[in-house]
């Protein structure tokens, strides 16, 4: 089983993320591609986040019409932060050791590896599936990233994906790139702009329902 680990804090959810595990689906020929909403994020305020329960609903209401999207509340209560390495350690033993993961991440995220709690020992529980950012490419990776990692980086493009490979490695897929952010979604929102065009509709409906973002929230 070869299944895609999609965290975030997803506040809110947008096209984008689905694009992005729609991509990951395709080119490492994955079975499913589970998007775990982060309960404690370590490097965000939790203040500066909409619920957990409200974030998540949005997820699902994302994913209905995608059966090989999973929304995840895995790390819903987990006491203290939502370290990566711990909800992929609790994957592994939720789906068992023979199951292929990989890791979904923007680039601008995976720049900050080292940041990671126990970061060294990734290469051992995962594979990675690394998506460029605007203003961002292949080399800043080479340049930055620890030798463990840098060794075992892989471009792939879109079109062509990735052979099927045991061992664990960093694909890095340079064509890809949304604009569309979570913090202009919110923006627009308080300023009463439409979200149609960046949000899947059960979203936008909930959104709109719950006043969330709203200046009158």
């Amino acid at each position: 089983m070869r299944v895609g680990l999609l965290g975030g804090t997803f506040d809110p959810i947008h096209n984008g993320h689905l694009e992005l595990a729609e991509t990951a689906l395709r080119v490492a020929n994955l079975d499913a591609v589970y998007f775990v909403t982060s309960f404690d994020p370590p490097h965000k305020s939790r203040k500066a986040l909409a619920n957990f329960l409200d974030r998540h609903a949005m997820v699902a209401l994302a994913v209905i019409d995608h059966p090989r999207l999973i929304p995840s509340s895995m790390e819903y209560g987990r006491s203290g932060k939502s370290y990566s390495v711990d909800t992929v350690r609790q994957l592994r033993h939720d789906l068992g050791v023979s199951a292929q993961i990989f890791f979904l991440i923007g680039m601008d995220a995976f720049l900050e590896i080292r940041s990671w709690k126990e970061y060294r020992v990734f290469p051992d529980l995962c594979s990675f599936i690394i998506f460029s950012r605007p203003g961002l490419a292949g080399k800043d990776l080479a340049e930055k990233l620890p030798d463990t990692f840098r060794k075992k980086l892989v471009p792939i493009s879109r079109a062509a994906g990735s052979r099927h490979q045991d061992e664990n490695y960093c694909y890095l897929v340079d064509d890809f790139s949304s604009p569309i952010s979570s913090t202009e979604i919110r923006n627009e929102v308080r300023s009463g702009g439409s979200i149609s065009a960046w949000v899947p509709e059960g979203v936008s409906k909930y959104i709109e329902k719950t006043k969330l973002y709203s200046s009158e929230s």
